[in-house]
């Protein structure tokens, strides 16, 4: 079990959905004292995979330092070394249209992240979000990335952050994500290095030997014309690949034309590559002609085989895209404790 000064490390998160920052600490030696989400599905997943941990069902603005305090007395807890958590990302990403979201208020969860932190007081923090966060800019036209770390050096932290490849991390995903890190100590800052082995699909969808025998294996059943696509999709390939008389066709200026189509719509995997961002769309398996289970997904994002998902199966697909992968999380978390090995 990895320590620092002889004594566990104490974790608190927040906006943890189904835990998968949490697992990865955990993983790496760090005692989760309490996670935080408002959704009911993630707060239920957390719960059953997180027996010891206590966990904070609700909005993180309505978190006050008296509950906290309250919590940390409880469980006998002195001090919160990290605090660990990733705001939500959907304002953020590419796919919104950030001219329309500028004052969406997710934007603004980041300033009650820091306010917990303010009260905890931690000697490190991390946070993730989507690598698209760089560019984004609030309804006053600031760069979000100079906010957040304006934000952290008024409270006492050194931050600096990085864009994170999971592929080159262990998760069979290409991932990207922005990692914040900052501390109190003065120490130099850095990050896990790059593996030069990329990870593929097909060494973790190998681990799962019988679907049967698992939960949060619900297998999609398919249309007719669907299944006729997903025959003709090769590995590595998708919509673009299909025949032209497989193809979506709409009128457009009195001419029928061909509907062009994101790079997810109709994806199937290869097991000689890694797998595009897991997200809460549709995959398809590299080898069988049907989409990936939630099993499969949550393998493919990292989580064990024995993680537990609770909720309808579109609402076990969000948390899991909405996840940090465990694997990506437990790099960081050894990273921590080898930058903090001579305090």
């Amino acid at each position: 079990m990895l320590i620092w000064r002889c004594k566990m490390l104490n974790v608190a998160s927040f906006f943890s959905g189904a835990g998968g920052f949490d697992l990865g600490f955990k993983k790496a030696g760090y005692n989760i004292v309490f996670g935080n989400d408002n959704w009911e599905k993630a707060a239920k997943t957390f719960r059953r995979n997180f027996p010891e941990s206590y966990f904070i069902e609700g909005d993180i603005k309505d978190i006050t330092e008296e509950s906290l305090k309250k919590i940390l007395k409880e469980r006998g807890i002195k001090k919160i070394n990290i605090v660990i958590g990733g705001p939500p990302c959907q304002c953020f990403t590419r796919l919104n249209n950030n001219k329309l979201r500028k004052d969406d208020e997710r934007n603004q969860l980041f300033k009650e992240y820091v306010r917990v932190i303010k009260i905890l007081s931690p000697d490190f923090v991390v946070m993730e979000n989507v690598a698209d966060l760089l560019i984004r800019k609030d309804k006053k036209n600031r760069p979000f990335k100079e906010l957040i770390c304006g934000e952290f050096r008024k409270t006492g932290y050194n931050i600096s952050y990085k864009i994170f490849k999971t592929e080159k991390y262990g998760v069979p995903q290409k991932r990207r994500r922005i990692i914040f890190l900052a501390t109190k100590k003065n120490i130099d800052l850095s990050f896990p290095e790059e593996s030069k082995k990329i990870t593929k699909v097909g060494d973790f969808l190998k681990k799962i030997k019988n679907l049967k025998n698992l939960k949060n294996t619900e297998i999609i059943k398919n249309e007719p014309n669907v299944l006729t696509r997903i025959k003709l999709i090769p590995p590595g390939g998708y919509y673009e690949n299909l025949p032209e008389k497989f193809k979506t066709k709409k009128i457009r200026d009195g001419k029928l034309v061909t509907v062009k189509r994101y790079g997810s719509y109709y994806r199937r995997l290869s097991n000689s590559e890694p797998a595009p961002t897991i997200t809460n769309n549709y995959i398809i398996h590299p080898t069988k002609n049907r989409y990936l289970t939630n099993k499969e997904k949550a393998i493919l994002h990292t989580f064990p085989i024995n993680f537990v998902f609770c909720g309808k199966t579109g609402d076990v697909s969000q948390q899991i895209a909405n996840a940090v992968p465990p694997k990506l999380a437990e790099n960081i978390a050894k990273h921590i404790l080898k930058i903090n090995q001579h305090p």
